[in-house]
């Protein structure tokens, strides 16, 4: 069953929760909402698509016109989709869904308006239903299904279950918690659905492609129809007409204000759902699997300018990204952009880093570490101790996760978030190669580095965790005395980022004005 709640439709931002996802509605917003969104109300259904143990995230939404506006038949023309319906989306328009399941699902009705592609149904009322009425004295009386069979019952998954013998079908499915997961051949009697394959007992012959991550949301102008949820932060789903639900701005934010955005005049102006926003995911409970600490670090640097020197020193004395697990050295150059972001201390270099991005993924060595870090050359990364902060953070296995690196004013230090050292656990990485390209169409490259890769994450639905004391910015390589940070940025000069390393270590030098007396 999926749990929804009665709310009014409004320009709404929808996020997971610790295991589930629900509909965000805040309060800040009740005053500004378009006229024309007041007018509807829906329900907000939401569903997690296994991921190995976390979830591709895809919203529903349930619409009951309001009598005076459009008849019954007219909304569920108004909604209907252009494709069949994927598992915890409206079905009654499309009467039909998508392959799934072992034996594929069926569209079953709730009631007129609402119906859900399942493998069974049983009439009466679900568990855990949400959806009902009160009666005088206050009394809930839950919503029942009718489960009358809409259309006809779809094709079960071309694909395996991780754990199913994948040899026939050579693929791994989405839908059953496969993302990010290739079909790998134990011998000629076995093969099964895995991340990665170590040889030895196993040939490790990858039977078929990899199954990539979903982003599970429309890009801003994008169809909506099916996921009912947009990636784009202050954007919502919004209905056209009969054949055209999409994503369209309704809401524009920025650092210091936040601004509502008219839907587009000629729309039906329905909302069927929210856009993302970004989420925290809390500490794995006591005995839960946790993700593990391997780091794989990366940087750039800039031939013919200081950084040369920055990374010789940090490479002769095997520390920063030389102190990690693996890591890669990778060239940069001066990017075409030369503004600043208001608000943020951060030169517009992301067409820059995404390429560098591009080289890293393309080494293919952030698949052997459990998180990746990349760091800039005139920052002092301490491995060891982040390797310690991730730990106490407890951050749960399977779960795709950046960290917020700071404890800056918001508007400074980018909502949390500074580009001279980002840390993103491996599924974070797979999920944005396998998405990047809708970023980068989505978003532009105006934002910054670190404001494009948290605005991405973020889209993606990947979550954050907060380590307040990573590092925080200070130019004075006496502030590397402080034990409790993993890192120190900016560094600018060779002799004050040995000066820095060395003071980690108990060596004491005398700072003075913010350099140090070597």
């Amino acid at each position: 069953m999926f749990a929804r709640s009665l709310v009014p439709s409004q320009d709404i931002e929808q996020r997971p929760e610790d295991e589930g996802l629900r509909a965000l509605t805040s309060s800040d917003d009740a005053e500004q909402i378009p006229k024309k969104s007041r007018r509807h109300w829906y329900m907000i259904g939401a569903v997690a698509v296994g991921v190995g143990a976390a979830a591709a995230l895809v919203r529903s939404a349930h619409v009951t016109p309001k009598k005076d506006t459009m008849g019954n038949a007219e909304m569920v023309t108004t909604l209907a989709e252009a494709a069949c319906s994927g598992v915890g989306a409206n079905c009654a328009s499309t009467k039909c869904c998508k392959a799934g399941g072992a034996n594929g699902f069926q569209c079953y009705a709730k009631n007129e308006f609402w119906a859900e592609c399942k493998e069974t149904c049983e009439p009466g009322v679900h568990p855990g239903e949400k959806e009902g009425t009160y009666d005088a004295g206050g009394k809930f009386t839950p919503a029942k299904w009718s489960c009358d069979e809409l259309g006809i019952r779809g094709p079960p998954d071309p694909c395996s279950a991780p754990g199913e013998d994948c040899r026939q079908k050579k693929c791994c499915s989405a839908a059953a918690g496969g993302s990010g997961m290739t079909c790998f051949e134990k011998n000629e009697n076995w093969a099964s659905c895995a991340a990665s394959c170590e040889e030895g007992d196993w040939s490790c012959k990858a039977l078929g492609n990899r199954t990539p991550y979903a982003a599970g949301c429309g890009w801003a102008g994008k169809s909506c129809a099916d996921t009912r949820l947009c990636c784009n932060v202050g954007f919502s789903c919004v209905v056209k007409d009969a054949s055209w639900t999409a994503c369209t701005q309704t809401k524009k934010k920025s650092t210091w204000a936040s601004v509502n955005i008219p839907i587009p005049a000629g729309w039906d102006g329905t909302i069927v759902g929210g856009g993302r926003n970004e989420y925290q995911i809390q500490p794995a409970a006591e005995g839960a699997k946790v993700i593990g600490t391997s780091l794989y670090c990366f940087m750039a640097f800039l031939p013919d300018s200081y950084e040369v020197g920055l990374n010789d020193v940090a490479k002769q004395n095997k520390a920063s990204i030389y102190a990690c697990d693996s890591y890669d050295v990778f060239h940069s150059w001066k990017s075409a952009k030369a503004g600043w972001d208001t608000g943020e201390a951060t030169l517009s270099n992301t067409d820059v880093f995404i390429n560098v991005w591009d080289n890293m993924l393309n080494s293919g060595k952030f698949l052997t570490a459990d998180w990746t870090v990349k760091v800039d050359a005139d920052a002092v990364l301490l491995p060891d101790r982040l390797k310690s902060h991730i730990a106490g953070l407890r951050p749960p296995a399977g779960m795709p996760i950046y960290l917020k690196n700071n404890a800056m004013d918001p508007g400074l230090g980018n909502n949390g978030f500074l580009g001279a050292i980002e840390v993103f656990s491996k599924q974070a990485v797979e999920i944005y190669r396998d998405n990047k390209e809708g970023c980068h169409v989505s978003l532009g490259i105006n934002a910054g580095e670190d404001g494009y890769f948290k605005g991405c994450m973020d889209a993606l639905g990947v979550g954050f965790m907060v380590d307040a004391q990573l590092f925080n910015p200070d130019r004075s390589p006496g502030a590397c005395n402080l034990g409790q940070r993993a890192g120190f940025h900016p560094l600018k000069t060779v002799n004050n980022w040995k000066c820095c390393l060395d003071i980690t270590k108990g060596i004491k030098h005398n700072v003075v004005y913010g350099e140090c007396q070597m």
